[in-house]
């Protein structure tokens, strides 16, 4: 009875500790997400520069199956190559081996101390943090200490639970790794696979090995090596399971993850064979006595060699997985860069919403410039396209709506929630566009069945407006793209410019309809127009101002420009009286 309230205590402990493993990861791509947002905007071509990208973001969350996943969802998204992410994969399996050092610090302590029992008391402190305080930044560590702490209060659990090298339950586990079956590297290196896959984090998988080596369930430290190695292929799973709904790069990309996983492992396997006893008496020689400090640096040196040996070979490797997987040809209607896996990092989702939403409003915008066309040229021909364009921009306007509300619900950050309000609004105004490039074709077309035409004067007094609609949205966009303000004050410009040219043009339009020279008929489709010109003008206003208006208003978004200015004028005053008070 005794063996089996250990064991369910023992269990416990490992559902603690892999409770506050994903609490911390999830702490930490929170506390980071402006950082990691960063990094992977910096992915290029260098396959160097992206492996150590692959090493930070996945030292930020502390999860390979995490930067895996999103890895599989940028190169379905096109937004990375599979030779850049290739080169980030690897990266990430040395990114996570800092966590093995972490948790061999369990059980370390000199005397009455315990560091153990000092992290684990980080737990109380973000407990604290979340219950006591408003303020913002502080609610953001709070989640990582939270889980931080919970990794040392679950390893704890587990070694009380086992006890010593001399208790009953110690005993009895450690009867299974003396069998000797177990001592055959194969096998040990596929309980490793399995064990990995079945709690979905080799993380934990290291945790849990860590724990059987501080409290001798783990006698030979051999043992643990097959087992690590066995961890770093089972980990491929979640990438597997998340690139099966993917396209044939997010395929290449879990493929290559899993090829390399298999080579390094089985390249060290070979090794380990060969020159067990040396390789053993070199890593036991470094920590005496700290067996869980020697399976950590193993773990660092074994990620770190097979990397970089096969960063040496990536092109043959890409080229491999390439062939293995050929593409297929893409269903016309598709989202480009948004996906529910980068759900589980909200920086990176808000991040391809806003490259999803950029190609909505270039869609937008060449149907704008197809149905001008039409009106001025008095040609149709473009109808088919037309409608197809407006077509994606209803399915992209759905989809970006539901995906708002999904971002909504698993993000934590106020400035993600803010931005994702604001979104909201312009995605509304971009639809707007496209619904008025169709009415403006639809204009041309009733002009073409009751053939009837502009005066060229009218068709000049339009194109000069268009012109100018043209030049602030692409200030506009810019603006909203790059999260600039420095073009605000044109874009107000040239929206009164618009106003008045467009004022300019009906009144001349009543002359001309006065004056005969302008059928009836053509009357309507000439407000009409002017209307929908005016409304474009308007709604490119809201997106441009959306950076800082949430409403997309002029004046709240240039009152903002006003104090932010401000606020820096103080800044540099109070800097330069300080330093000069210095002197």
């Amino acid at each position: 009875m005794e063996i089996l309230m250990n064991l369910l205590l023992m269990l416990g402990g490992v559902a603690v500790f892999m409770f506050g493993m994903k609490q911390m990861s999830s702490g930490l791509e929170q506390s980071a997400g402006p950082g990691i947002r960063n990094l992977f905007k910096k992915i290029n071509k260098n396959r160097t520069f992206n492996y150590g990208i692959g090493i930070g973001a996945t030292a930020l969350v502390q999860s390979s199956s995490a930067t895996s996943i999103m890895t599989v969802g940028l190169a379905h998204a096109n937004i990375v190559t599979v030779k850049q992410g290739a080169g980030f994969i690897l990266g990430s399996k040395v990114g996570t081996t800092l966590t093995a050092f972490i948790f061999a610090l369990s059980g370390i302590g000199k005397g009455g101390f315990s560091i153990s029992s000092v992290f684990a008391a980080l737990a109380f402190v973000g407990v604290m943090i979340v219950f006591s305080t408003e303020n913002e930044t502080l609610n953001k560590i709070a989640p990582f200490l939270i889980g931080f702490g919970m990794l040392f209060i679950g390893m704890e659990v587990m070694e009380m639970a086992i006890g010593g090298a001399d208790s009953t339950l110690s005993m009895e586990l450690s009867k299974v790794f003396k069998y000797e079956i177990m001592q055959n590297p194969i096998l040990l290196v596929i309980l490793g696979i399995f064990f990995t896959a079945i709690i979905q984090s080799s993380t934990a998988a290291t945790g849990v090995f860590i724990a059987f080596l501080a409290t001798g369930v783990i006698k030979n430290i051999d043992q643990s090596f097959f087992l690590i190695m066995g961890a770093n292929i089972g980990t491929c799973s979640d990438g597997i399971m998340a690139s099966l709904t993917t396209n044939a790069k997010g395929k290449r990309i879990a493929l290559f993850h899993l090829l390399t996983s298999i080579i390094g492992s089985v390249a060290f396997t070979i090794i380990l064979i060969l020159f067990r006893t040396p390789v053993v008496n070199i890593f036991e020689s470094l920590f005496p006595g700290k067996p869980q400090f020697s399976l950590a640096t193993f773990n660092l040196v074994y990620n770190t060699l097979y990397t970089l040996v096969l960063l040496f070979f990536l092109d043959p490797l890409v080229n491999l997985v390439e062939r293995l997987i050929q593409e297929k040809q893409q269903k016309q209607e598709e989202l480009t860069y948004i996906d529910e896996r980068f759900l589980k990092t909200p920086a990176i989702a808000v991040e391809q919403v806003l490259k999803e939403l950029y190609d909505m409003a270039t869609l937008a915008k060449e149907n704008l410039n197809r149905s001008f066309a039409s009106l001025v040229n008095e040609d149709m021909s473009e109808s088919k396209k037309i409608a197809e364009v407006e077509e994606r921009i209803n399915f992209l306007t759905n989809e970006l709506t539901s995906y708002y509300i999904k971002i909504s619900s698993v993000t934590k950050s106020a400035e993600d929630e803010k931005l994702i309000g604001g979104l909201h609004h312009v995605t509304n105004d971009i639809e707007r566009l496209g619904d008025y490039a169709v009415l403006l074709f639809n204009g041309a077309s009733d002009m073409k069945k009751s053939d009837v035409q502009f005066l060229d004067q009218t068709k000049e007094e339009l194109s000069q407006i268009y012109e100018h609609i043209t030049e602030m949205f692409d200030l506009g966009f810019d603006a909203f793209t790059t999260r600039k303000t420095e073009n605000f004050r044109k874009i107000a410009k040239l929206h009164k410019e618009i106003k008045k040219l467009i004022s300019s043009t009906r009144n001349e339009h009543v002359v001309h309809l006065s004056s005969g020279m302008y059928p009836v008929e053509v009357s309507k489709t000439i407000y009409s127009v002017l209307f929908f010109l005016q409304r474009i003008s308007d709604h490119i206003v809201n997106v441009a101002f959306s950076i800082r208006s949430t409403t997309g208003s002029e004046t709240e978004a240039l009152q903002a420009v006003e104090r932010e200015k401000k606020e820096v004028e103080n800044t540099g005053r109070k800097f330069s009286s300080d330093s000069n008070g210095e002197k």
